[in-house]
């Protein structure tokens, strides 16, 4: 079977995009971990799935898959891609897209041109007991690192991030950890350790779960410039409502890969 997909990035952070709502392919977690691998696959940080949804109240289903193959419940890159593909496509006329995913319903709209924003709910405080983290889900689970100190090397602070992925008490589920250094009020530089993924060039949901920590501290004040390896995104949190992530999302180029020659490498 030839399946056709696109490739696509927010700010670095890479995914393939497969549209199921004709077709399902139904793919292995197996196969998306092949597929993903940067020399024997496409190569990407996750796989966005696109399928008809149930729900009265959304256009479509958004699905999401780490390159490991595990499903997960959010991915703000991912939603400005899932966006751009949308419209690019013409599989909406509308201009403000409402698509459920695994963790309810986030609403999708374009800002300006090529500035993307998603509304991602209202960020969750998670009572885990640590003085080293703060706890935040932004549907999906975060660890932020308390601002590191600018003199503090990121790859002692990872190797913390680490053992902090691997607390199996604490995240059962596992987590995503964020590393944030303070530039002044209203920029932070972040890197995000990515449950299924790793270290990735950015990190959407990553992004915000930083910025409201920050804010709700008095660190920085919104509108938030979250500088990451592959570029920048803008967070708006007023410190009650949904919080509001804007960035671009970028088509780099489709294909067609063949089914019978990947399971190969299975």
């Amino acid at each position: 079977m030839k399946i056709p997909f696109t490739k696509m990035h927010g700010i670095g952070n890479d995914f393939i995009i497969l549209n199921q709502l004709e077709n399902q392919y139904n793919l292995s977690s197996k196969l998306i971990k092949s597929l993903s691998h940067r020399q024997f696959g496409i190569g990407f940080d996750q796989l966005l799935i696109i399928e008809s949804s149930l729900n009265p109240k959304a256009e479509f289903k958004y699905r999401i898959f780490n390159s490991d193959g595990s499903e997960v419940e959010q991915c703000g890159n991912g939603a400005r891609c899932f966006y751009r593909f949308i419209r690019n496509k013409n599989l909406s006329k509308n201009s403000k897209i409402t698509v459920e995913t695994k963790s309810g319903l986030i609403v999708l709209s374009e800002r300006s041109e090529n500035l993307i924003s998603v509304d991602m709910g209202k960020p969750i405080f998670k009572n885990k007991i640590s003085n080293l983290f703060t706890s935040i889900s932004i549907g999906n689970p975060h660890a932020v690192l308390e601002p590191l100190d600018k003199n503090q090397e990121w790859e002692s602070a990872i190797k913390l991030g680490k053992e902090i992925q691997g607390n199996k008490t604490l995240f059962p589920d596992g987590v995503n950890v964020g590393f944030m250094k303070i530039i002044d009020v209203n920029n932070l530089r972040l890197k995000v350790l990515e449950r299924g993924s790793g270290i990735t060039l950015a990190c959407g949901t990553g992004a915000c779960a930083a910025s409201a920590a920050a804010i709700l501290k008095g660190i920085v004040k919104t509108p938030v410039t979250v500088h990451m390896d592959g570029g920048k995104l803008i967070i708006d949190w007023d410190g009650l409502n949904s919080i509001i992530l804007s960035g671009p999302a970028e088509i780099v180029f489709e294909g067609v890969f063949d089914l019978s020659l990947i399971k190969k490498y299975e």
